[in-house]
């Protein structure tokens, strides 16, 4: 399967339920991921063994990922979850790739993590016109950014462009925790609005009581 063929071209995309091995990645992607294991080397020896590239293009996507200059000296194998990731990211907007995938993003960081890496990702789709695509992550993370979310089902392939996370397609299987909380609210009796944001949420409950 190539995931190309399902995505909004520049924009940021979801695919759920999606048997990961069986993907077939065109020259035009580029897989973000942490490796299983890091060389000792330094991370300006990892990049330039990714990519042969040491000029301006390497330390503006270093910028861009907010990574400063003197990381290059650092080891790859001590950096942290989110370093590492940054490096990656670094790599793929070195060498220019269409389209970024991210198997599993959401599972690597804590929420303020999550929150960083969300600015990068809209300032790359709408700025920069790439393609984001996350395979099998937490749909919560993407809740307020998603411009598609493609389930692979058995039978058929569903495509929600712009989605509410309030759609029937999305809920009980794929619904993030906040969604299914407030369809139980709802079912209780209540009449709570489709929030996305817990703080929201949260207003809206001490409103209520």
């Amino acid at each position: 399967m190539e995931i190309i063929n399902h995505l909004l071209i520049g924009k940021i995309n979801a695919i759920q339920n999606i048997e990961i091995s069986k993907i077939q990645y065109t020259p035009f992607e580029y897989v973000v991921e942490i490796k299983k294991t890091y060389p000792t080397s330094t991370v300006q020896n990892y990049i330039l063994k990714e990519t042969s590239c040491f000029n301006k293009r390497l330390l503006d996507s270093l910028k861009l990922v907010s990574l400063k200059e003197n990381c290059l000296e650092k080891k790859m194998n001590q950096l942290s979850t989110t370093e590492k990731i940054k490096v990656e990211l670094a790599i793929a907007l070195i060498l220019n790739k269409e389209c970024i995938v991210f198997p599993y993003f959401s599972q690597y960081f804590m929420e303020k993590d999550k929150l960083f890496f969300k600015k990068i990702f809209k300032k790359l789709a709408t700025k920069y016109k790439k393609t984001i695509c996350f395979l099998n992550s937490d749909l919560s993370f993407l809740m307020d950014f998603v411009d598609r979310i493609v389930l692979i089902k058995k039978k058929e392939t569903l495509f929600l462009d712009s989605p509410t996370f309030y759609e029937k397609e999305l809920l009980n299987e794929y619904s993030p925790k906040i969604v299914e909380f407030i369809d139980y609210l709802n079912h209780c009796g209540h009449k709570f609005l489709n929030y996305t944001d817990s703080k929201e949420l949260l207003k809206a409950i001490f409103r209520e009581v």
